[in-house]
């Protein structure tokens, strides 16, 4: 999960921008287990989870409108698209990622 935050946070790449949901698997799974983890265990993690949470959500703005309503099963990361973005600027976006990212120059 850290690195696809990081990847995000440092701007995804718009060859990938149909899988970008595929990206978010990881915070599906872990919302999918948590339940079956100990007291204990949830406890010890529970920061790690709040960070990771924290920086997807600042590297991320919120999809607006009726495709954000019911998404994904209340799965509040699917309702989020990059700020930042590198590729072609001529690449096609979702029409839910509005206002359109910022793009920055690929390294």
């Amino acid at each position: 999960m850290a690195n696809v935050v990081t990847g995000i946070g440092e701007g995804f790449d718009t060859l990938w921008v149909w899988e970008y949901h595929h990206e978010l698997a990881c915070r599906d799974w872990l919302c999918e287990a948590w339940p079956l983890l100990t007291d204990r265990v949830r406890a010890l993690r529970q920061p790690f989870l709040n960070e990771m949470d924290d920086r997807f959500a600042a590297a991320t703005a919120p999809i607006q409108g009726k495709d954000a309503e019911g998404r994904r099963n209340g799965r509040w990361w699917h309702n989020r698209y990059p700020r930042r973005v590198f590729g072609q600027h001529d690449d096609e976006l979702p029409p839910s990622w509005s206002p359109a990212p910022e793009y920055i120059e690929d390294d």
